[in-house]
C-alpha cells in the first residue's frame, strides 16, 4: 500500500507535514463503500484565504485537520458507480463537496448540499466544520460523487 502525507493544522500559527491514512473508497460516517468516488494522486492544490483563517487562529479548526481544497490530481482508483471519469484522467475538484442529487443541488445550491455533512448543510475539503473531509494538501485524497464533483 502506498503511503500518504498531508499538511495538518496543529494550532494557531502551526502546521506540520504528517503521515496520514491512505484514502479508501468509503464513507466513514456511514461505514459503507463509496462506489461513486475516486482516489486522486494530488498534483497541486491552492492555499487560499480560508486556509489562512484557520492557520491564523480566526476559526475553531481542530488539531489534525488536513488543510486544502481546490484540488487538481490524477485519478488512480475509480469506484464501480463512476461513469464519466477514468483512471489516469487529470481532474480539477472544486472547494465544496456536493452530491448532485439532493433538493439543494438540483436547484444549483451546491454550496449547501444536504447529503455530504452530517452536522449541517454544506461541506468542503479540509475546512473547519465542513464535514471532516481530508483536504487536498495531501499526496492522495478521496473525492466522493466524482461524476458531479
Amino acid at each position: 500500500m502506498a503511503t500518504n502525507r498531508g499538511v495538518a493544522y496543529l494550532g494557531p500559527g502551526e502546521v506540520e507535514v504528517q503521515s496520514i491514512d491512505f484514502p479508501k473508497l468509503e464513507l466513514t460516517e456511514q461505514k459503507r463503500k463509496c462506489e461513486h468516488g475516486v482516489i486522486l494522486q494530488v498534483v497541486c492544490t491552492n492555499i487560499c484565504g480560508s486556509d489562512q483563517h484557520m492557520v491564523r487562529g480566526r476559526t475553531t479548526a481542530p488539531p489534525g485537520l488536513i488543510l486544502g481544497h481546490e484540488i487538481t490530481g490524477e485519478v488512480i482508483e475509480v469506484g464501480r458507480d463512476v461513469e464519466f471519469i477514468k483512471k489516469g484522467d487529470l481532474v480539477s475538484v472544486p472547494f465544496n463537496i456536493a452530491c448532485g442529487r439532493c433538493r439543494n443541488c438540483k436547484e444549483g445550491k451546491t454550496g449547501i448540499c444536504l447529503s455530504v455533512n452530517p452536522a449541517r448543510p454544506g461541506a468542503a475539503y479540509g475546512y473547519v466544520d465542513m464535514g471532516g473531509w481530508v483536504g487536498g494538501q495531501a499526496e492522495y485524497v478521496m473525492v466522493p460523487y466524482a461524476d458531479f464533483n
